[in-house]
């Protein structure tokens, strides 16, 4: 009786810590070496190097690279009052408040400028300068739409430094997703 006692404890608790692997392995899809920073209201999982420091406490879905290199990444959700394309949320809303004057020296890099995709959706990139207080920035914005709600990944960074991260930030869209 001891004996068969044993062995179906032994079984019951294999069953256990089986279950136990199974549910952590299906509950933690991050990729390796990265966390996931989005807040827990928003219907996606942006991925960042586990490096990077997250803004998610602050309320913003995204990272940056340190305290010293404030090079980041967020992503931004605008419901618009009637449907649009990216092309012309691009041309009626992002283009003329970034021209408005506060960010000084505008100018669109046309030539990396295009067709990508994110979150597994069709989506165009745009990339721009400007200067704030003195500084030069270079940021990129990948924009997509889904469900009729545009979504925008942008990674912006001193232009000192902005081609440095650039392949972190392709590994960062390439691992972002809808849930």
């Amino acid at each position: 009786m001891k004996k068969n006692l044993t062995g179906i404890l032994s079984v019951l608790l294999l069953l256990v810590l089986s279950l136990t692997t199974v549910s952590c392995a299906d509950k933690d899809d991050t990729p390796d070496g990265m966390q996931n920073v989005s807040i827990s209201t928003v219907n996606f999982d942006l991925f960042v190097p586990e490096s990077w420091i997250s803004q998610a406490e602050s309320g913003i879905s995204g990272a940056r690279v340190s305290n010293t290199d404030t090079s980041n990444v967020t992503v931004t959700a605008y419901m618009p009052d009637a449907v649009m394309t990216v092309e012309e949320y691009w041309n009626s809303f992002c283009l003329p408040e970034y021209q408005n004057g506060v960010l000084k020296d505008f100018t669109v890099m046309e030539e990396q400028c295009g067709d990508t995709t994110l979150g597994g959706k069709n989506a165009k990139t745009y990339v721009f300068l400007y200067t704030v207080d003195g500084k030069t920035y270079e940021s990129m914005q990948i924009i997509t739409v889904k469900d009729d709600i545009l979504y925008t990944l942008t990674y912006t960074a001193e232009s000192s430094v902005y081609s440095t991260h650039l392949e972190t930030v392709e590994s960062i869209r390439s691992n972002f997703r809808f849930r």
